[in-house]
């Protein structure tokens, strides 16, 4: 479930489907993955669907974990206990 999110930006997007800042992202796969996240009860629930491209961060992000929406579109979070934390959707690859 998600407990917790990064910036109201992307909580607006999942509570509301505020879109403005996200206009090159697809929003009906960001829909589906963070419908996905808020489900999963453990990152096992997540990683056999290779379509979410879950992948493990590092550097500055270490500790999180990725779903590729994308392009460049990314969903962020922790996940401890069953729950994700900090989620946020972002393009963390843009300078």
């Amino acid at each position: 479930m998600i407990k917790t999110w990064a910036n109201r930006t992307s909580q607006r997007f999942y509570e509301e489907g505020k879109i403005s800042k996200y206009r090159s992202m697809d929003i009906d796969a960001a829909d589906d993955l963070l419908a996905a996240l808020d489900a999963a009860e453990s990152l096992k629930d997540l990683s056999p669907l290779k379509s979410l491209g879950l992948h493990k961060l590092s550097g500055n992000r270490a500790g999180r974990w990725a779903m590729t929406v994308n392009g460049p579109w990314r969903i962020c979070f922790r996940f401890k206990d069953g729950d994700a934390y900090d989620v946020e959707i972002t393009n963390y690859h843009k300078g």
